[in-house]
């Protein structure tokens, strides 16, 4: 239930609305409903809305804006390192999944993933969670599919989120659908009513993954949301946006930008300029930690520096920052309605409180130069989730664990008292997966003989839970038909929740221009 169990909580600080008139409240408070919705935004000060009279404010000394939007990603494999991929840059999405050559892409990716997926599922889980979670995110795209239903979310899951009426309105496919089932089955549901979250056209200019849009052409109308889409021209991009305004005038397309993940296996990204001058939507999604950033934080800088020194600075700060809240929050719309991405009263209490670090007028530059040291509190659904000791005991948070993030001490909290998938405290996440990661043939083989004895259906909420992946899985040979693991199988040590010193090595190695100014960020 949205907000069950909350108290009444009221946030002071400069409150960044990224509302339609970018309202810049310093000082405002942010009153939150025990509903977990965003009761009313007003500036310090003026008579608190009803019920709140006894509520005192919290004073967290910082900005205080909308949760950030991840709306794109995979998350069962973002407890992966960076894939050094050996055949860079590649043509097109089908080209480097069946990298044989080592580092091959099912040793290091999909092999690791399966195991961690259903031996250890909800520290898994937790884990890619808590990494999302220090990076300011709120919401999140990239549910890997399971046996059953979840029970004990973390962050709002835009893939099975149930807003705003309890039905689950969000069609996702990271894989190609035929021609046929786009027409025939997704295009219908397109009804104003509905999203449908798509991969189209992930590769170069000019290769033939191009012809993926061609076959996705009965599907745009509002509510397509068109992921990575690097193939398509500035004439691609008119036609989407004219047959969305030919349905609904004053609707926008929406395309998700990678550019971190697009460069790192393309060496090439969206044209979001074009993109833009055709009336379309840019928001921002970190893909997955193969070929990605760790949060969709780090994926704003990554835009930021593109923005910089490949696109003129096309972009404002604002516009960049709304790539993370408004501009997502705006499609999901179609379904959700105005429930997240813009802070106001009946939106979703969903809420990022972030130090002070730059100039206190320039509240879009301080969220595009802010690193996870400077994530001083999250909020999803009204409960705090993440933050510094003193903030988190401030807003009520209970059964919290501690966590060191980038030097500092920060509480998170992963543990829910009477939610199935949700009993690991943040110590027993990191063991459970560092015994997998100890033994994974013998892991694998006790999670198949677990699914094996349950005998029953696996969309039983009491079935055992396994994860499985919505990314392809290449040449996994003889081993994905006897469904056996490899013998010398080696599941990667976890990748760190920050942008740390391995990553940017990594990057340095890469030797990819657009990405060696993200490690400026970092000092």
């Amino acid at each position: 239930m949205e907000g069950a169990g909350l108290m009444a909580l009221v946030l002071r600080g400069t409150v960044v609305t990224c509302d339609e008139d970018h309202r810049i409240l310093d000082p405002g408070d942010v009153y939150v409903g025990d509903d977990g919705r965003v009761a009313a935004v007003r500036a310090a000060g003026q008579a608190p809305p009803t019920g709140f009279a006894q509520a005192p404010p919290t004073d967290t000394g910082g900005l205080i804006l909308p949760g950030l939007i991840d709306l794109h990603n995979h998350l069962l494999y973002n407890t992966l390192p960076l894939w050094e991929a050996p055949g860079v840059p590649y043509q097109h999405h089908d080209r480097w999944v069946g990298e044989k050559h080592p580092p091959d892409y099912s040793t290091s990716v999909t092999w690791p993933a399966k195991v961690l997926g259903q031996a250890a599922p909800e520290a898994l889980l937790k884990y890619v969670e808590v990494k999302a979670l220090i990076g300011g995110t709120t919401a999140i795209q990239g549910a890997p599919l399971s046996t059953r239903p979840v029970d004990g979310w973390l962050l709002r899951i835009i893939d099975n989120e149930k807003l705003p009426a309890g039905a689950d309105m969000v069609m996702t496919a990271a894989l190609q659908l035929d021609a046929e089932v786009l027409r025939e089955e997704r295009a219908p549901k397109l009804d104003g009513t509905r999203l449908l979250i798509y991969h189209v056209a992930e590769g170069r200019a000019g290769t033939i993954v191009r012809r993926e849009f061609e076959d996705l052409e009965p599907c745009l109308r509002p509510g397509l949301i068109g992921v990575h889409a690097t193939a398509l021209t500035a004439a691609d991009f008119k036609k989407w946006q004219s047959a969305v305004t030919a349905v609904d005038a004053a609707e926008k397309a929406t395309v998700v930008w990678s550019p971190f993940s697009n460069h790192w296996l393309y060496h090439e990204t969206t044209n979001v300029v074009e993109a833009d001058k055709k009336g379309l939507r840019i928001a921002l999604g970190s893909d997955w930690s193969p070929s990605g950033t760790k949060n969709v934080l780090g994926e704003l800088k990554v835009a930021d520096a593109v923005n910089r020194h490949e696109l003129g600075g096309r972009f404002s700060d604002r516009e960049l920052c709304d790539m993370v809240t408004a501009n997502p929050g705006d499609a999901l719309a179609t379904a959700w309605g105005p429930h997240v991405g813009r802070l106001r009263r009946g939106s979703a209490a969903d809420l990022l409180v972030l130090e002070h670090h730059t100039p206190a007028q320039d509240v879009y530059r301080n969220l595009i130069d802010a690193t996870e040291r400077h994530i001083r509190l999250v909020v999803v659904r009204g409960r705090p989730f993440y933050g510094t000791p003193s903030l988190m005991k401030a807003t009520g948070a209970e059964d919290t664990d501690a966590i060191t993030v980038a030097g500092s001490r920060r509480r998170v909290a992963v543990r829910e008292p009477g939610r199935t998938d949700a009993a690991l405290d943040w110590p027993g996440v990191r063991r459970a997966l560092e015994k997998v990661r100890g033994d994974p043939v013998a892991a694998w083989r006790a999670s198949q003989d677990a699914l094996a004895d349950w005998g029953g259906p696996l969309d039983d909420p009491e079935a055992p839970l396994a994860l499985f992946g919505d990314m392809p899985e290449g040449d996994t040979g003889a081993f994905a038909a006897a469904g056996e693991v490899p013998l010398d199988l080696v599941v990667p040590r976890l990748d760190p929740l920050t942008h740390d010193a391995a990553f940017f090595s990594a990057v340095a190695r890469a030797g990819v221009p657009q990405l060696q100014h993200l490690a400026d960020y970092y000092p």
